[in-house]
């Protein structure tokens, strides 16, 4: 197969789509003096004139009017094929989108083992709060805690929890030397507000009533914070003690940067879950590399060993 060269090619139809060498080199990103050069080099490649050139103006010889057509036509069909193939290729990176407190001790370990299995996958996280637009922010996995407010979207369960008491070795040992933690001050304890929709629920009086005594410590008095994860993290750092969910901050315990004083656990009223707009099956139908990739995920995601 005999072909023209490319450039002189490009150039030629620059010029004649845009009126001139100045509008063809402001497109191409060169000079008009190269874009000239380049005409020249498909003329000298055909061995014919493709512009007479008179007074500054151009006009189309009979052979630059029998060849534009077809160079225009090629030109387009491979730009439309180049485009469609980058966006197929951005395409095949995931978004992901997690509530703060799935964010370190969950997805870091599912992403490692996704990453094994696709590594040529790119992954975006995304860590903000509820509700998220999946359409708009072009989000395809979102992980939450409960459902409810993604009626429309698919929800795949990915665990449930039970809280329980987790202070630091310090605070155990300077405040909590017999585990009773009717003992601590309303100062000590860490309250946790687990979302607009959920309040503060499991709180400290919901877990005195579990054990039977009907105090209610005064979340005025201790500290307050935004989500599990804040909570554990000042729980460790010797700040208080919080109800902290057992599964999710299991790796704080195995690490011995949390304790548990009590054996009463509070569970949580409602499972986490990944939230996409397909369904799992609908995407190994559609057997897309993305569609692919985005089931290894949520399999990653359920496989999770904490």
């Amino acid at each position: 197969m005999r072909l023209p060269p490319l450039n002189p090619l490009k150039a030629f139809e620059a010029t004649v789509r845009l009126g001139g060498f100045t509008a063809a080199a402001a497109e191409l990103g060169v000079s008009p003096p190269a874009v000239s050069m380049q005409v020249r080099k498909a003329e000298d490649y055909f061995g014919k004139k493709l512009f007479l050139r008179t007074h500054n103006e151009l006009h189309l010889t009979d052979a630059g009017r029998q060849l534009y057509p077809s160079i225009s036509a090629a030109l387009t069909e491979i730009s439309t094929i180049s485009d469609q193939l980058l966006e197929n290729d951005a395409r095949s990176s995931i978004v992901l989108s997690t509530i703060q407190s799935l964010s370190v001790q969950w997805v870091a370990p599912a992403l490692a083992r996704f990453r094994k299995h696709f590594p040529d996958t790119g992954v975006e996280l995304k860590i903000e709060a509820d509700p998220v637009d999946l359409a708009r922010s072009q989000v395809d996995v979102r992980l939450t805690y409960e459902n409810h407010l993604y009626p429309q979207m698919s929800a795949t369960p990915l665990f449930s929890d039970v809280t329980y008491p987790m202070c630091s070795e310090g605070f155990l040992s300077d405040h909590l030397k017999d585990g009773d933690l009717t003992s601590l001050s309303d100062s000590h304890f860490i309250h946790t507000d687990w979302g607009e929709s959920y309040a503060s629920y499991p709180t400290w009086a919901a877990w005195f009533r579990e054990t039977g005594n009907p105090r209610n410590p005064d979340p005025r008095k201790g500290l307050r914070v935004g989500g599990s994860a804040v909570a554990a993290t000042l729980a460790a750092n010797g700040g208080g003690i919080a109800l902290v969910p057992k599964q999710l901050f299991q790796e704080l315990l195995d690490q011995q940067q949390l304790v548990v004083p009590s054996t009463v656990g509070l569970p949580l009223p409602h499972s986490f879950f990944a939230i996409t707009q397909h369904t799992p099956e609908t995407a190994l139908v559609n057997s897309t590399a993305k569609s692919r990739a985005v089931s290894g995920l949520l399999d990653a995601l359920q496989s999770s060993q904490l």
